[in-house]
């Protein structure tokens, strides 16, 4: 087994995109501030489990795979398949141990996103639990250190994550046409990228309205707005719809992820220091994703 396949198994290419989803967090669960030092631990966690939970997919996904991916890591035989679980439980373990040290809150709240992993991976298919799991998934990897680092949190606050989730929910919804796991309808596959692209500023807005800062709002929202350029030429496109058009606007989403939480943690520029850096260390992550992407595609 080379690296190359491990990298491919894992999906490290959207390992920026897990660490901004703690780092925003953070950021602004603390109001723009840094959190203690300890709390910083939750970032190797967040990408343990996230990336524990890939590899348990592709493991859960390895007979189907055989028949519609034949040349992904594991029906291609460069990685086995008990090698591919051990790991999978292995990093997924790891996370949850990390948060723990972390704080406790994190350990238990780690343990409840693994759960939520693991029941993506292992029986989270359907055209509303499988989306709604994998939303779940990625809002608590958002709000788990946003509630530890803000102790006292504004329940306004969970609209935040909660949509944050439903942008990702509504991106596998259109995902699961990859695969075919769900059928190919062209007018269905457009609706769902024009929605996924018109509701890129939403986080940014909710936080901008839930921390009171319109101006930081604003501003998050048109770092959001700028990110749907792409996504809108997708659209637009006259090309026949395609499982290989789907996974490469799939990739093109999943890549605006890192622009939906750098925009969210802009928001908090006009509250604290560390708002405007941690936003643009977010960013930082995109060109790195960009390379990642070419030795191991994110979908």
């Amino acid at each position: 087994m080379g690296l190359h396949q491990l990298a491919r198994l894992l999906r490290v290419s959207l390992l920026p995109s897990a660490l901004a989803d703690g780092l925003a967090g953070l950021v602004v669960g603390s109001h723009g501030e840094l959190p203690e030092a300890r709390l910083f631990l939750w970032l190797p966690a967040s990408a343990a489990l996230y990336h524990g939970g890939m590899a348990l997919n592709d493991w859960a996904d390895r007979h189907h795979d055989a028949a519609t991916r034949p040349d992904r890591p594991i029906p291609s035989g460069a990685v086995a398949a008990a090698l591919a679980l051990s790991l999978g439980l292995g990093l997924l373990a790891m996370g949850v141990l990390l948060g723990a040290l972390a704080h406790p809150w994190l350990g238990w709240g780690g343990l409840g996103l693994a759960s939520l992993v693991a029941a993506y991976d292992l029986v989270g298919r359907g055209p509303l639990l499988g989306p709604l799991l994998l939303g779940s998934c990625r809002s608590l990897n958002l709000g788990l250190p946003l509630v530890v680092a803000a102790e006292t949190p504004a329940p306004g606050l969970l609209l935040l994550t909660a949509s944050y989730g439903a942008w990702v929910a509504l991106v596998s919804t259109f995902a699961r046409a990859e695969d075919g796991e769900a059928p190919l309808i062209p007018a269905r596959q457009q609706s769902l990228l024009l929605a996924c692209a018109a509701s890129l500023p939403i986080p940014a807005l909710t936080a901008g309205v839930v921390l009171g800062e319109p101006l930081g709002g604003a501003l998050g929202a048109l770092l959001a707005a700028s990110a749907a350029a792409a996504p809108l030429a997708a659209w637009r496109a006259s090309e026949p719809w395609t499982r290989g058009r789907v996974e490469a606007t799939v990739g093109l989403l999943l890549r605006r992820l890192l622009v939906v939480t750098a925009s969210v943690t802009l928001v908090t520029c006009t509250l604290g220091r560390a708002g405007l850096p941690a936003a643009l260390v977010i960013l930082g992550g995109y060109p790195l994703a960009r390379q990642l992407r070419r030795v191991a595609p994110p979908s």
